[in-house]
Order: structure tokens, then C-alpha cells, then sequence
């Protein structure tokens, strides 16, 4: 039966046409010719592979295996790598030997395939003995170490995908026994071309995507507030770098689910966290903190259903309940340098305004600072025009929301 590229594939494939390719996979007699033909079984197979690859890199070592098992080979491997780094960033390998391939990585990244592959467009199946004559590679430390150990001898090459230094490479090796490949592999090899390269596209695609869910987390740590994540037996599931500073101070433990140095306020906590997994909204409770002069307030909702889906795609599926510890005094901390660079303000304007932020008075501002009182109006009046504020209490509350984060180089 020759293979139909409908189906499931449909959309994703361009050549709709049966796959025959010429040579002695599966032999129908047409005349003197030979037509190979692929059933629809094996195109689907190979091809479910290919794509499940790009979602799951390990089935790349089944891909490449069935592949070799196709074009009556050794075995196959895909990789990244940069020569000008001398560098392989991934692999996977299907069937060929790991130590010949750990040679490869130590010592030989540069070789006489590679070099010919530099200059080689995406897409373009390169047959090993068109690039260098056999005899030729026998005389190199590449063959001593990587190929003869392992019996290879030749190998069909293609770049999946290019930038600047960068490729992604796919390689099928056959031993001399074996042979080269001919013009039938050369039929399949093209046809697998297109789905190849547009599996290593989608799964450098999908990398980025796992990379941004990476950098969610990565923004909950730049957090000044303390974030924490259960799931729906209470269950720590995330701790951001302010919630584990909390613990590291004792104010907090993080070991299974979260309770606080107080048993008294743990009971309150836990009363609130198991109302949100019944379905309350939520709730919210004071309690001082470890550090003197320490008040936090600790908020505790529920996830609710539009945000189960923005936690499953962090493969955070359990996702029940949310646990905000708030730190007031955190926002005395915040850089002068941060507020004159979003509002412009001088440095005697930004350390007037983050002083009187705190909910100091006027006269309790100049005497934290030393200065007068008309000098801390004359101030004031500059800072509520820049930040576009009316009054101080409206001034408190922009510069407390400024205060949610916490930037790498923040110097205070």
C-alpha cells in the first residue's frame, strides 16, 4: 500500500502525494524498475515520532533509531553544537556508541564532516562520501577515535536548523559493510526533510515557551512580598526568594505546608488556607514578625478558575491556594536611585519622599533628616508635582507599589 500524507499530518505536510522511493526498502515490480514504497503504517509511526519529538526530545532516540532501521543503517544521532565554540549544547542519541560520541564532544567537534556541514543550507541531504573520500577520513584521529570503533564508515547528513554559528544536525551512520547510501535513501531522506526541520523549530519553540514559564517564577523572586503556593492538601508546591528569607529568619516554615514561630497565629494561618480550600475567597491576619519592629500581614486567597489555567501551563496543576506575606518596612528599603530615575527626582527630593512614604509626619521627616521644616515643604511640594500626586497618603501608596519589586541591581 503506498502511503497517503493525509490524515492526522494533513495539514502539516506540503507533498501530498504517495511516498515511493526507488530502491530495495519494499519492492514492487514495474517493469525493470524497482519502486520502494512505505506503508502507511510505517509513515505514521515515523512520523508521530518526528513531531511527539519536538514536545518530548527523549523520542528523538526512537526517531532516529527507526529511521536507521529504515534505511538499513546503524543508527542516528541529533545535535546542536557550535563550532567556533566547540561546544554540542544537546543530543540524543539512537544506537550509536556513547563513548565513540563522548570522543566526539572532548576532541573532535571540528572534523572533515563537520567543516564540509559549515557551509551546507538547511535542508539539503549530504551524503558523507560525496563530501570526503573514505580513504581520506581513515587517515584522520576523527575516524580512530569516533568512527572505526564503533564500524562507521559513512553517513548521511542534513542541517536542520541554522543561526550564525549554530546548527542543528541530524546525522544517519552506516558501517562498511553496510555501504553507502543510494539514490533510494536519498528519495526517503528528502521526504523526512521538511517534517524534520519543522519538529526542531517547534521544539526550540517550545523550549522558549518552558523558558518564559521559567522567567514567571523568576519575576515572583523579584518580588519584595512573599508569595506561596499550595496545592489542594495545603502542600508547599513554590516559595519565592522573599517567602524562604522569611524562613531563613524563622518567621516562617516552609517544610511541608507553611506555619509561622507562633503557634497561636499557625492556627489562624491554617484555618484560613483550609477556608480557601473549601472555597472561601479567602482572608487575611497581622502577627509581628522574627525581626524587632517587624509587622506582617499575611493574605490568603484561593486560586480562582481563571488562573488554574495560567498554573497548569507551569505544570503547576494542583495549584489551590495563594499565600501573600506583606512586610510594610520593605518599602523603606527601596533604592533612591529607583525613584529618581522614574520620577526625576533629585536625591534630597527622593530621600524626602520615601521618609514621609513611611507615614512620618512633617516635623518627624525633618528631624529624620536633619533639616528644616520649610526645606522638607519645599521638597514635598516638587515631589507631589513630579509623581503627579495630590497628597501624602497618595504619595505612600505609588511609592508602595514601587516597593513590590525588587530589581537584581538594586542598591539601596
Amino acid at each position: 500500500m503506498h502511503t497517503r500524507l493525509d490524515g492526522p499530518w494533513k495539514p502539516l505536510l506540503s507533498n501530498r502525494a504517495s511516498v515511493q522511493v526507488i530502491g530495495s526498502l519494499g519492492k514492487i515490480a514495474r517493469g525493470r524498475e524497482k519502486i520502494v514504497t512505505i506503508s502507511d503504517k510505517q509513515a505514521d509511526k515515523i512520523l508521530n515520532l518526528i513531531y511527539d519529538a519536538a514536545a518530548d526530545n527523549e523520542l528523538w532516540r526512537s526517531a532516529l533509531s527507526e529511521i536507521a532501521d529504515l534505511t538499513r543503517s546503524q543508527g542516528g544521532i541529533l545535535f546542536g553544537q557550535s563550532l567556533s565554540a566547540s561546544r554540542v549544547y544537546f543530543d540524543y542519541n539512537g544506537r550509536l556508541d556513547p563513548e565513540c560520541n563522548r570522543a566526539y564532544q572532548e576532541r573532535h567537534i571540528r572534523n572533515a564532516w563537520s567543516k564540509h556541514m559549515e557551509h551546507e543550507p538547511v535542508g539539503r541531504v549530504v551524503f558523507s562520501d560525496d563530501a570526503v573520500e573514505v580513504s581520506t577520513l581513515r587517515t584522520t584521529a576523527f575516524f580512530d577515535e569516533v568512527l572505526r570503533p564503533q564500524d562507521v564508515s559513512h553517513n548521511a547528513m542534513i542541517a536542520l536548523a541554522a543561526k550564525e554559528d549554530f546548527r542543528a544536525a541530524f546525522n544517519i551512520c552506516r558501517s562498511t559493510r553496510q555501504g553507502p547510501f543510494g539514490a533510494d535513501e536519498q528519495k526517503l531522506f528528502e521526504w523526512l526533510v521538511p517534517h524534520l526541520c519543522r519538529s526542531i523549530t517547534l521544539a526550540f519553540r517550545l523550549d522558549g515557551y518552558h523558558a518564559m514559564q521559567r522567567a514567571a517564577f523568576d519575576v515572583l523572586d523579584q518580588l519584595s512580598d512573599g508569595v506561596i503556593l499550595l496545592d489542594r492538601r495545603a502542600h508547599l508546591l513554590f516559595a519565592n526568594a522573599a517567602a524562604r528569607a522569611l524562613e531563613s529568619d524563622g518567621t516562617l516554615r516552609l517544610r511541608q505546608s507553611v506555619t509561622t514561630y507562633s503557634p497561636s497565629h499557625s492556627h489562624r494561618l491554617t484555618e484560613l488556607i483550609r477556608s480557601a480550600l473549601e472555597g472561601s475567597p479567602g482572608g487575611s491576619m497581622n502577627m509581628p514578625g522574627r525581626v524587632a519592629a517587624q509587622h506582617l500581614t499575611i493574605l490568603v486567597s484561593s486560586v480562582r478558575s481563571k488562573d488554574i489555567e495560567r498554573f497548569s501551563d507551569l505544570n503547576l496543576k494542583d495549584a489551590a491556594v495563594l499565600v501573600f506575606v506583606i512586610d510594610p518596612a520593605n518599602r523603606n528599603s527601596i533604592p533612591l536611585s529607583r525613584l529618581m530615575d522614574t520620577f526625576g527626582l533629585t536625591q534630597a527630593e527622593a530621600r524626602v519622599a520615601l521618609a514621609s512614604s513611611s507615614g512620618k509626619t512633617m516635623l518627624e521627616t525633618a528631624q529624620f533628616l536633619g533639616l528644616s521644616p520649610n526645606t522638607i515643604k519645599t521638597h514635598m511640594r516638587r515631589v507631589l508635582t513630579k509623581t503627579a500626586t495630590g497628597r501624602q497618603a497618595e504619595l505612600a501608596r505609588l511609592i508602595t507599589s514601587i516597593g513590590t519589586v525588587r530589581f537584581p541591581n538594586d542598591v539601596c
